[in-house]
């Protein structure tokens, strides 16, 4: 299930996945028939969902069968459903694994949608001179092929494409934490982006603590590893910082409503959720409230930058025409 970047249809996937799997458990069907009765999505789910009814049938529990199984489900995953299999609520744990798994596709397809539009106008804009200039060639009739008149575009756009794949492949998490880090604090610079990515990490930070919570997982090994869920070294390192005060006798709140990294609502409604005994629902709050400031603010920033692009293609035909006309004015007069 885990691959090297995440699409919003893997995450689906995972969802259903999580989701058959509990309906059948509330319904009082065995772990092994349940795991029978579900449809793999894929050769490799299929293979694995075998692996494990062989370890369930040799006396393993389900979280012992998942323990080595890295390469199948994150560390979040194997954690949870141990937390849930340990307190005899899995069915509400894989439920609640499935409700995650959909909230992370929801944020990641929604951003794809509204970032869509500014990256169609960046392809048309490097491609844009490239299609001028077969086109001069055609009007010239000097016989310049299609492929030696796109060139320098299509290697423009391939060396883009390079450094998208080398940017979400040194993000992913078991890359370095260093590496993750700078590229995480060059795109916090990045106006409106930064704030939308600061705020939709922080709803996948809301939802992981309450997902981890109703399993029934210790505050302090909630705190961790609903900070490497959000995949954010800014996270990861305030939750470390967290976890040592924590240690050292505070309350999550009373570290939390000193932490200034932390926007003044979300460090409200934490300490206020902890105080009133309501955490589950602060955090549930907290999750939907930054999901939608996040998109809010990615919707503003895209609309900038497409304005911005769209701007920047419409003065590079003006001045891409104006040029062939003068050029072509030109050898005329210089003819008579």
């Amino acid at each position: 299930m885990t691959s090297l970047i995440q699409t919003p249809r893997s995450y689906k996937q995972r969802s259903e996945f999580y989701h058959q799997l509990s309906m059948l458990q509330q319904a009082g069907v065995g772990l092994n028939d349940s795991l029978r009765q579900i449809s793999p999505n894929n050769q490799r789910e299929a293979k694995e969902i075998n692996i494990t009814l062989d370890q369930l049938d040799s006396g393993e529990t389900f979280s012992e069968s998942l323990s080595r199984r890295r390469h199948w489900l994150p560390h979040f995953d194997r954690m949870m459903i141990e937390a849930g299999e340990t307190s005899g609520r899995l069915d509400e744990t894989l439920n609640i694994l499935s409700k995650h798994y959909e909230h992370r596709a929801s944020l990641i397809q929604q951003a794809l949608i509204k970032l869509a539009y500014p990256i169609l106008l960046i392809h048309f804009i490097i491609l844009l001179p490239a299609i001028i200039g077969f086109g001069k060639t055609l009007v010239a009739g000097s016989g310049t092929s299609l492929l030696d008149a796109f060139a320098p575009s299509l290697g423009i756009l391939a060396i883009g494409y390079g450094l998208v794949f080398a940017v979400v492949y040194l993000g992913q998490a078991n890359r370095g934490y260093a590496i993750r880090s700078i590229l995480e604090k060059i795109w916090h610079w990045i106006p409106g982006f930064g704030n939308a990515l600061k705020e939709v990490k922080l709803s996948r930070l809301a939802f992981s603590l309450h997902a981890l919570l109703n399993a029934g997982v210790n505050i302090r090994e909630a705190w961790q590893n609903a900070a490497n869920a959000s995949a954010s070294p800014w996270l990861i390192t305030l939750s470390n910082n967290f976890i040592r005060q924590i240690d050292i006798g505070l309350t999550p709140a009373e570290v939390i409503r000193q932490e200034t990294q932390l926007p003044k609502m979300f460090r409200d409604l934490y300490s206020t959720g902890e105080a009133s005994g309501q955490l589950d629902d602060s955090l549930q709050r907290l999750a939907k409230y930054y999901q939608d400031e996040g998109l809010r603010h990615l919707i503003t920033a895209s609309t900038v930058a497409t304005a911005v692009v769209y701007g920047i293609a419409a003065i590079s035909v003006a001045f891409i025409v104006i040029s062939f006309w003068l050029n072509y004015y030109g050898s005329i007069l210089n003819m008579n």
